[in-house]
């Protein structure tokens, strides 16, 4: 059995911070398509802070394991 329980997470947080803010009835698909799109593109992936982070969002986070990795291998950054 898979475990869908991030996804269904995932599509209530795109739910509560956009679409129920817009009236979707009012603009075509295409447009929402693309508010979707930016949202995951921009704001999901690179901006919001995710609790499994210590705070971060997941760009500061990815760079912040990329030198530690670095920096344990030994290489100098």
């Amino acid at each position: 059995m898979l475990d869908k329980a991030r996804m269904e997470s995932f599509f209530a947080t795109l739910k509560k911070e956009k679409l129920y803010k817009i009236n979707t009835e009012r603009y075509p698909m295409a447009y929402i398509k693309s508010i979707i799109f930016r949202y995951i593109m921009v704001y999901y992936n690179r901006q919001r802070i995710y609790t499994s982070n210590p705070g971060a969002g997941p760009q500061l986070f990815i760079a912040k394991e990329c030198c530690h990795r670095q920096l344990s291998n030994g290489f100098s950054v």
